[in-house]
């Protein structure tokens, strides 16, 4: 693998792509439980719940001659091989559905452990051997008989890993070998679970005729692989593999060390899922299904080639996911935080704020937050769903149209005065739809938002962002403080307008700390949703808990009473200028101080003081501003 490869690697195994296969895995599984990691140990394998793959196993993904021989046998275009990080995906995504598989239709823990027969370590190994060729044999034809579209990866996997272990371009019969010069023969074990591991695996191959030592072993054992490859039953696969044991038993040796499975490991993409030894990150226990299959994966029930399949339009489809996900994925990783600074001098707000420096970033979303992120969505799944159902129906309002072009109305459109056909007059109507409405939600970063306050606005803002997000509403999330002796404002974009998906991680990076300086936040909030929205009402939400308050020297004082009446001077300007701003105010209790505090500043407030009913009240505030706007 040269530098570039490996390059192309370290970005491809990224907590993005990780999460893809992982989610890919919950579903096919149909387990919310699943989880699935990235290792560079050539081998995958799973325990029944987490899911180990290695997407360079082998280094195929680097071995354009493999990639291009395994496209040609299925008549692909050569497409995979064309883009190493599309050949990571392939393969990752094949080692994934192989042991998902697995986790649908394999006993855990394996059948092995407990067995009578494995008394010794080496009869241990031989079992596990034995059953580990039948296993991959049955799920792999189980996967092709069951699902759709799950063919094409399991094929290629197989291939790849065949083509990439062929040392002979256009033949196939010395796959898997080993230098062996200088070498001693193999025991006759290792000779016969080689032998039988291709016959199983990969039919296509033409073996020579097994030696003398095994010929006897391989006529009395072949059938019993090929009725066990195909047996829907767990239990009864696994006395297949009981059964040729018993009968190749004289074969093995007293030490598991003489018993060379390093050619099966590269079949078998590793031999951890059979093991004997306890794998598992718990103590998982899993009974297999059983399942009915209707075919081998290279050929039918019978042993005969399958007609050749045409993969062409599934693979373009495909193809184009893993572009736009790779794009996604390289966006991520390579995402530099973005920071504009701003003057106060540069806003027509009061001279105390024109030596104020305002730091505007969008940072990197932090991917290890992303099952926090989830673990929080699971739990609040119920309610965003709920609000979701209630807010479209809230939405699903009449709003106000425009016609052009027309002979008569109501007005005349001075744009469309060059028309020849004088259809220069409009006339307003109504019309079913969600409102023209970009939404920022402009949350108080200060020390007093910490605790309880900063957990129910982080939640919140999840809940909202969920919802406006399936509802197509623009919106962003904005959270603001003043840092105290310094003449700088912070404003840290955690999701932009136009923003990722990713960036909704940033909500969990919430902080409670200094003060705020709110007329200046104001006037950087209106120019950035007029100047990053087009939308013909624009939404201002305040989340606060208290009066703004920030300190520079002596000399620079924005506490009250200058505070509230400069941040109240701000909003009636804003206001008139079309965007429109109301307050939430965040109080513990039925005191009302922070509602009293805020009402001399806003000419809108609504309190709040059960701060579990927060993203009610800003789910409602949103509605009814639109429906009252329009």
């Amino acid at each position: 693998m040269d530098n570039e490869a490996k390059k192309t690697l370290r970005l491809f195994q990224c907590d993005f792509n990780r999460s893809i296969e992982e989610n890919f895995a919950q579903v096919l599984t149909e387990s919310e439980k699943v989880r699935l990691f990235f290792i560079n140990e050539d081998q995958a394998f799973t325990d029944g719940q987490n899911i180990v793959v290695d997407p360079a196993i082998g280094a195929v993904f680097a071995d354009v001659k493999a990639l291009r021989r395994a496209e040609d046998f299925m008549r692909l275009p050569h497409l995979i091989s064309a883009d190493p990080w599309y050949a990571l995906r392939m393969i990752t995504r094949g080692q994934n559905i192989h042991e998902c598989l697995h986790i649908l239709y394999t006993n855990f823990p394996p059948d092995v452990i407990s067995d009578a027969r494995a008394t010794t370590k080496a009869r241990k190994k031989a079992l596990a051997l034995i059953w580990n060729i039948i296993e991959d044999a049955f799920i792999e034809a189980a996967g092709c008989s069951i699902f759709d579209n799950l063919e094409l990866y399991l094929l290629f996997e197989r291939l790849a890993i065949l083509f990439s272990n062929t040392p002979i371009e256009g033949s196939a019969d010395r796959a898997f070998e080993q230098e062996s010069t200088g070498k001693p023969e193999p025991l006759p074990l290792t000779d016969y679970l080689n032998y039988m591991g291709t016959f199983l695996l990969y039919p296509m191959i033409k073996q020579a005729e097994p030696s003398q030592r095994i010929a006897e072993y391989v006529l009395q054992t072949k059938q019993m692989f090929l009725d066990g490859s195909v047996c829907g039953s767990p239990d009864e696969r696994f006395g297949f593999s009981q059964r040729v044991f018993d009968i190749i038993e004289p074969l093995i040796p007293e030490s598991e060390t003489d018993i060379d499975d390093s050619r099966l490991i590269k079949m078998l993409y590793g031999t951890k899922t059979h093991s004997a030894a306890p794998n598992a990150i718990t103590n998982i226990v899993r009974k297999g299904r059983s399942a009915a299959v209707t075919r081998r994966l290279f050929t039918d029930l019978d042993g005969n080639p399958l007609p050749d399949k045409d993969f062409n339009e599934q693979l373009l489809v495909i193809v184009d996911d893993y572009e736009g996900d790779k794009s996604a994925a390289l966006k991520i990783i390579l995402f530099k935080p973005v920071v504009v600074t701003w003057k106060g001098a540069q806003f027509d707000c009061h001279s105390i704020h024109k030596g104020i420096e305002i730091v505007e970033t969008k940072p990197k979303p932090n991917l290890n937050l992303r099952k926090a992120y989830q673990n929080i969505y699971s739990k609040y799944r119920i309610n965003i769903n709920s609000y979701t159902s209630r807010f479209t129906r809230l939405l699903k309002a009449r709003i106000p149209m425009r016609e052009e072009k027309k002979l008569f109305g109501a007005g005349i459109s001075s744009r469309n005065l060059a028309d020849t056909k004088k259809r220069y007059w409009y006339r307003n109507g109504e019309d079913f739809g969600v409102p023209d409405i970009a939404v920022l939600l402009l949350i108080d970063g200060s020390g007093s938002m910490g605790g309880v306050r900063r957990e129910s606005a982080m939640i919140s803002s999840v809940i909202l962002h969920e919802v406006l997000k399936k509802q197509g509403i623009t919106h962003a999330i904005v959270e603001h403080r003043a840092i105290f002796w310094e003449p700088k404002v912070e404003h840290n974009i955690l999701i932009d307008f136009d923003g990722s998906d990713e960036e909704k991680l940033n909500i969990l990076a919430l902080e409670a700390d200094e003060g705020t300086r709110e007329g200046l936040s104001l006037f950087w909030a209106e120019r950035y949703v007029t100047g990053k929205t087009t939308s013909e009402q624009r939404l201002i939400i305040v989340l606060s808990d208290g009066i703004p308050c920030h300190n520079i020297d002596e000399d620079n004082s924005y506490m009250p009473p200058v505070s509230i009446k400069d941040t109240a001077n701000a909003a009636l300007k804003i206001i008139k200028r079309g965007t429109d701003i109301i307050a939430v105010a965040l109080d513990d209790d039925d005191s009302g101080s922070c509602y009293n505090d805020l009402s001399e500043i806003y000419p809108s407030v609504i309190a709040c003081t059960e701060l579990k009913r927060l993203t009610g009240q800003l789910l409602g505030i949103i509605s009814r501003h639109s429906l009252l706007s329009g």
